[in-house]
C-alpha cells in the first residue's frame, strides 16, 4: 500500500485558510472593487464603500480593521482628487510648470491609491488585520 494520500491533494493540508467563521472575502471583493474604480471613475469605489459601510460590525473582528481602511482610503482620496482638481485650476494652465506640477502630483495620487489597496488586498488574503486602519499612508 503506498503512503499517498487518494481523492485529496496533498498540499490541501498546508494551504492557507482565507477565511474563518465570518471570513474576508468580503474584504477582498472591496479592495477589489477600490481598484477596479481606476477604470470606472470612482463607481466601483462607490459600491465598496456602501459594502464596507454595511459589512463593518461593532466587534474586534480582524476584517473591521479592513473596511475602516477600505472607507478612509475612499474618502481620501476623494480629498486627494479636489485638491488635485483645484491645482489644476490654478497652475494646470501654466505651460510646462503648471503641467509638470499636476502630472507629479496625479502621479503620486494614483501610487498612493494603487499601493494602498494592494497592501490591504495582500493583507486580506493572508487573513491578517491592518495594523493602523485609520492611518493616511498604508497601514
Amino acid at each position: 500500500m503506498s503512503d499517498r494520500m487518494t481523492g485529496q491533494d496533498a498540499s490541501f493540508d498546508n494551504a492557507p485558510q482565507y477565511a474563518d467563521t465570518r471570513g474576508g472575502n468580503t474584504a477582498v471583493v472591496c479592495y477589489g472593487l477600490m481598484i477596479a474604480t481606476l477604470f470606472t471613475a470612482f463607481a466601483t469605489g462607490l459600491i465598496a464603500l456602501i459594502v464596507a459601510y454595511v459589512a463593518r460590525e461593532d466587534d474586534d473582528h480582524w476584517t473591521n480593521s479592513h473596511y475602516t481602511f477600505v472607507i478612509r482610503t475612499f474618502w481620501i482620496s476623494i480629498l486627494y482628487a479636489i485638491i488635485l482638481g483645484f491645482f489644476t485650476l490654478v497652475i494646470g494652465w501654466v505651460p510646462l510648470l503648471g503641467w509638470a506640477i499636476v502630472g507629479l502630483m496625479a502621479l503620486y495620487t494614483t501610487a498612493w491609491f494603487i499601493g494602498r489597496n494592494v497592501i490591504g488586498l495582500l493583507r486580506a488574503l493572508n487573513g491578517s488585520p491592518i495594523d493602523n486602519p485609520k492611518s493616511w499612508f498604508f497601514g
